[in-house]
């Protein structure tokens, strides 16, 4: 099990080209151990971005992203997956089983590690009914599997692998609203007390329990705070929930 390093980000601006837009402008964020952190905002808005800087796949341009504080850029590549890592923008799902898929976020766990990670994120009744559970070969890229089953893997090896601080972009992708917020609730309550989580997502529903929501819009925060405090302001956050909230419910009412 890895311990959480504190988290901070210090005015940070990522430009892809010269003279382009800021992807991310002055961005601030405090993330100590087991704090629980989502940032939602429009398509564009920086999110993503915020992903690459933290797990070191992209340098900022200006400020500093820091763990404990030592630039994420000074600790070696071997050991920040450890202290942070997760389920990343187009995770990769590989041409072989599902344990071995699994196995590369934690090398050498046993089969009580590998139900318990489905379970949170919604595999595992799937393995149980393959054949060959485990040992289902997923195809090329996870062609055997839908959009859904590809997530929910591709999630499990990132709560299998248990870094200090999870990172989150778009878990429940390509879910339905029911599903979505079952795999969302398991998911943090299976993350281990004391690490930290940074959840991005496009989706309002199920963020009430956590400890900051960071609205970005054009890689700027314009809003932050708690659900409820975020709900109750007019802006950005509360539109959104009304218009998600008419959407689903639509939804169930439809499907029901």
């Amino acid at each position: 099990m890895h311990t959480a390093p504190s988290v901070r980000f210090d005015g940070v601006t990522v430009r892809y080209r010269i003279g382009a837009a800021a992807a991310l402008d002055g961005f601030d964020l405090e993330l100590p151990p087991g704090r629980r952190v989502a940032v939602v905002g429009p398509s564009g808005a920086g999110k993503s971005t915020l992903a690459a800087v933290l797990t070191g796949a992209v340098s900022p341009t200006a400020g500093r992203v820091t763990l404990d504080g030592r630039d994420v850029s000074a600790h070696p590549s071997q050991e920040l997956p450890r202290l942070v890592g997760g389920l990343l923008a187009e995770a990769y799902v590989f041409h072989a089983t599902v344990r071995d898929n699994m196995l590369l976020g934690r090398p050498g766990a046993d089969e009580d590690a590998l139900l318990t990670a489905a379970t949170a994120a919604g595999l595992s009744d799937w393995v149980r009914a393959q054949p060959d559970g485990w040992d289902t070969v997923v195809g090329e890229e996870g062609g055997q599997l839908s959009g859904g089953q590809r997530q929910r893997l591709a999630l499990a090896r990132a709560l299998l692998a248990a870094p200090g601080v999870l990172v989150l972009d778009e878990p429940t992708e390509g879910l339905d609203p029911v599903a979505a917020d079952q795999v969302l609730a398991s998911t943090l309550a299976a993350t281990p007390t004391g690490h930290s989580v940074l959840l991005i997502t496009h989706r309002l529903s199920g963020l009430a329990e956590l400890d900051e929501i960071v609205v970005l819009d054009a890689g700027r925060v314009v809003q932050r705070g708690r659900h409820a405090a975020l709900v109750a302001t007019p802006g950005w956050y509360r539109d959104q929930w009304v218009l998600q909230q008419a959407a689903e419910h639509g939804y169930l009412a439809l499907s029901g």
